[in-house]
């Protein structure tokens, strides 16, 4: 059993969204019940503007635990070039354009085929020639294990053909959706739930003492902007070593490197906020030993800093480093000012 749960005013409604906002600051942790939609249709969150059209849906009721969102991306330009932060596990399938990811020497291309992607080191350099459109489905630490049962810290830093980890099903599917996706015969919102529920039968359990570990780390990163690694040991049945082992195999990283570049993150989401106060701003500072250092971790994990810091003002990017719907889980409950970010998942 976790020690955090919802507050009082943070109770998710039937729409599976928290009042009194739509957004969580930050990583945070479930709190052991399902979210329930009233309507079988599902709710869609228009982020588009000139440059591209962003819809973003909630996933059907049953799979709030394990997808954080579904989305339909689609971007105008006919080339471009830009970093991602790879921060949450993403399947996502490819209707138009081409893409270029590069991991050092290595470049994945991403032009067909559905594929998976989970943590990425450092933000990953892209090139893409569009017009560019994808959807899929951005996925909890639950999600990814349950789906794929891949150890995220064997995944890090690549663009994987979902078939290797998800059998030649996966293609078949891809075939037919994408199909129908460039013909018009089938909506976004649908594709969107025909994902979804490809999705759903092949979820499968994790050991409950992994999932308990799965909360409590996100617990822990939600307790802070920078968390203290020695706060996460002690709370399992599980030594120092075993506990590193499950955090690198759930999440990607050893702890120590998971709080690092979460607090990068999720600092650069807020900073990039129009309305975030002195408070806010000051508060971040203190995660930090100073600005050069936070401007480098910034740019190290998002690839550009925030326009507050003289950085990148591309809306693009400010949603990039938004993790939509993780307000079903508790949000770190410092910063408290107002700041509600809002954009899609990672």
């Amino acid at each position: 059993m976790t020690k955090y749960a919802y507050s009082n005013d943070n109770e998710p409604n039937t729409s599976g969204l928290s009042e009194p906002d739509l957004r969580a600051l930050g990583t945070i942790q479930p709190a052991g019940r399902t979210l329930r939609s009233e309507s079988s249709q599902l709710r869609p969150i228009d982020k588009s503007n000139e440059h591209f059209s962003l819809t973003y849906f909630d996933p059907p009721a049953g799979l709030e635990r394990h997808i954080l969102a579904l989305f339909d991306l689609q971007h105008y330009e006919e080339a471009w070039d830009d970093r991602h932060p790879g921060a949450l596990g993403q399947l996502f399938f490819t209707i138009q354009g081409r893409a270029y990811a590069y991991f050092g020497d290595r470049v994945d291309r991403v032009d067909g085929g559905p594929v998976l992607f989970n943590a990425f080191d450092v933000a990953a350099p892209y090139h893409v020639d569009g017009p560019w459109r994808c959807l899929g489905a951005s996925l909890s630490p639950f999600g990814w294990a349950s789906l794929t049962h891949a150890p995220v810290d064997n995944c890090r830093n690549r663009f994987i053909p979902a078939s290797e980890l998800l059998g030649e099903d996966i293609d078949f599917f891809s075939d037919d959706l994408v199909g129908r996706c460039r013909s018009g015969e089938v909506s976004s919102e649908q594709a969107c739930i025909e994902v979804a529920e490809w999705i759903r039968p092949r979820l499968s359990p994790i050991p409950p003492t992994h999932e308990d570990v799965i909360e409590e780390v996100l617990a822990w990163l939600g307790s802070s902007l920078n968390p203290q690694v020695d706060e996460l040991f002690g709370t399992q049945p599980y030594s120092r070593r075993q506990i590193e082992r499950l955090v690198k195999r759930y999440f990607g990283f050893a702890p120590r490197g998971l709080a690092r570049k979460f607090r990068a993150i999720r600092a650069a989401n807020l900073l990039a906020q129009p309305d975030l106060t002195d408070e806010g701003e000051s508060e971040i500072a203190m995660a930090f030993t100073d600005q050069p250092h936070m401007i480098r971790e910034i740019r190290r994990f998002c690839g550009y800093t925030p326009s507050r810091l003289g950085g990148s003002q591309d809306p693009l990017f400010v949603r990039l480093t938004n993790m939509q719907n993780l307000d079903r889980f508790r949000p770190y409950r410092g910063l408290d000012n107002g700041q509600k970010p809002d954009g899609p998942p990672l």
